[in-house]
């Protein structure tokens, strides 16, 4: 039998849950910590939410649950597609996106994948852990690589400006504040950045949830319209040219509709 979820469109409500109420449940679910969508891009967590719903029939010996390159991804996501070739989900992965750890690719994918375990999953009690066998997530997949390497730097640094002013006895209390003041400058602005990172892509992602619900709304009332347009049935005039006002009027006017 063919699940087609692959018909479930962009406006379908699956779509609007929002990343917070999806990591609160995959957390939950998998006993997991994840604090960001993007953290899912090795695949291993969409693999056991498979295995959550289908118990023993994903082989969870072949994921790599700490996955940290994206060729691990890819074996992951063969996996998962193995899977979906079994069950006949009609579902395309677009693995190519995913791996990249992209907010909104991965948002996405999580949630056509909830929308599916809530459609399919029977209820039964889950051990996610000791599915895993005992082993941990990578739970800073989908992070920028450079984040720590300003780190390993400073520390680099740090001494060599030591050596280098150690000799001099002229002036032994303007060294250490001159070596010292880079390294906490440069680690304090590593932090804002990553920060006003975290705060920009949380930003895209609420700006890309807001426009897909609009769009949602504007094709409901495009509907509505539609339908008012083409209905010449003289019992429900009054009630069709009181939506109409409703429908067009400005956010000035307000509309009493008729008694």
């Amino acid at each position: 039998r063919l699940v087609k979820m692959a018909s479930i469109g962009m406006m379908d409500a699956a779509f609007f849950v929002g990343k917070n109420e999806l990591l609160n449940w995959l957390n939950e679910l998998l006993c997991l910590n994840y604090s960001k969508v993007e953290q899912c891009a090795n695949g291993a967590a969409y693999c056991q939410i498979m295995d959550a719903i289908y118990p023993g029939e994903v082989p969870l010996k072949k994921v790599i649950f700490d996955a940290k390159l994206e060729h691990d991804f890819v074996k992951n996501y063969k996996v998962l597609q193995t899977v979906f070739d079994k069950k006949n989900i009609a579902k395309h992965i677009e693995v190519n996106k995913l791996i990249k750890a992209k907010p909104l690719d991965n948002l996405e994918f999580l949630q056509w994948i909830k929308r599916y375990f809530d459609m399919h999953f029977g209820g039964q009690e889950y051990n996610a852990v000791e599915r895993r066998g005992g082993l941990m997530m990578k739970e800073n997949a989908g992070t920028n690589p450079l984040a720590s390497k300003p780190a390993p730097k400073t520390v680099k640094s740090a001494p060599m400006r030591v050596v280098r002013d150690a000799p001099s006895s002229s002036r032994p209390t303007s060294a250490n504040p001159t070596s010292a003041a880079p390294k906490k400058t440069g680690a304090a602005d590593g932090e804002q950045i990553q920060q006003l990172n975290e705060e920009l892509t949380s930003l895209k992602l609420t700006v890309a949830e807001l426009e897909k619900e609009r769009d949602f709304y504007f094709g409901k009332l495009r509907d509505i319209e539609i339908t008012c347009q083409t209905n010449e049935k003289a019992e429900v005039k009054d009630l069709v040219d009181d939506i109409q006002k409703i429908l067009y009027s400005t956010s000035e006017e307000e509309v009493q509709p008729k008694a």
